[in-house]
């Protein structure tokens, strides 16, 4: 006994075959299917790429500082980590808000705690360190011998993604400590 079909849904049976068998199509309908997926896919490379370029530039500007800081003979002071500021600002060239802290560091063998020799900091959202401030970082500063200090640059930049694609505004912030090149400590003058 053969199985006959009603009209109706043997003429729908042979389209629906009919179009599973058709290779061809329509490059407009194609197009309009991927191409907001390509859009998409192409705008988060972009800021995802721009967020890890900035934080690439903050970093290397950060260390730029520290070891122009480092490098330094003769005392420091206020206006010359103001002018560190203006120069982190150029490297980094952003029109978004920068701060940076500077601290001389060094290890109290008696008290076994981490102290500060001087501290200086661009910006009242991150004012200069004090003691107990500095004991509050005692893991992220290396260990060091009697007699021996660090100078700690601390930088930050405020980054703002240029597309909203799921990234949010964040800070970019770097903690370097640096042993001092040319001395055994970098001296501080807040005349200078």
């Amino acid at each position: 006994m053969t199985r006959r079909f009603p009209p109706l849904l043997r003429r729908l049976r042979i389209a629906v075959s009919r179009f599973a068998r058709d290779n061809r199509g329509s490059m407009t309908v194609e197009a309009a299917l991927v191409l907001p997926l390509w859009i998409w896919g192409y705008t988060m490379s972009y800021q995802f790429f721009d967020a890890f370029r900035e934080q690439s530039v903050n970093l290397r500007a950060a260390y730029t500082i520290s070891d122009m800081i480092s490098r330094e003979a003769d005392a420091i002071g206020p206006n010359y980590i103001e002018d560190l500021h203006d120069v982190f600002d150029y490297l980094t060239r952003t029109s978004h808000p920068t701060w940076i802290r500077v601290t001389s560091v060094y290890y109290d063998t008696n008290a076994k705690v981490y102290k500060r020799y001087w501290s200086y900091g661009t910006s009242p959202d991150h004012p200069a360190h004090t003691d107990t401030t500095i004991k509050a970082e005692k893991d992220r500063l290396p260990n060091m011998l009697v007699g021996e200090t660090v100078v700690l640059v601390e930088t930050g930049m405020y980054y703002e993604p240029v597309l909203n694609v799921g990234i949010a505004d964040m800070w970019y912030t770097n903690f370097i400590p640096t042993r001092p090149r040319f001395a055994s400590k970098v001296e501080y003058n807040s005349a200078k």
